[in-house]
């Protein structure tokens, strides 16, 4: 029984050490939102810029046709010429909101996401 004992409690700190060291390596990862600008002059036709900054301590990766969400909604036409993003730089993410109707004053909800699953999210309102 006491053999039984130890092996279960090592196979159990042996899983916890594995989870607590994947789960503190991902700590690593951060970026945030600075800003969101739109431009142009029809409702139907606006495009976004968002300005995302990686304030983590690790190189993330983007997907630009998996990482920009507006309004809950993956908005895969979205275009940025950098990918991959050291720590304290910034990408411009581009996406024309075609079909998207944002009207003046619309609550509008941006999220970006990274290959890694880091995301930050923004809620502000449309010109």
């Amino acid at each position: 029984m006491i053999a039984i004992a130890v092996v279960a409690s090592l196979v159990v700190y042996a899983w916890v050490m594995g989870y607590i060291g994947y789960q503190t390596g991902k700590t690593g990862d951060a970026v945030q939102i600075q800003s969101v600008v739109f431009s142009g002059t029809s409702p139907t036709e606006k495009v976004a810029t968002v300005y995302l900054q990686n304030v983590g301590s690790t190189t993330i990766t983007i997907v630009p046709a998996q990482c920009l969400y507006v309004n809950g909604l993956l908005d895969a036409g979205a275009t940025t010429p950098t990918t991959s993003l050291a720590p304290g730089t910034t990408a411009i993410i581009t996406d024309p909101t075609s079909g998207t109707s944002l009207t003046s004053g619309q609550t509008v909800t941006i999220k970006v996401t990274t290959q890694g699953g880091t995301y930050s999210q923004i809620t502000q309102q449309a010109p």
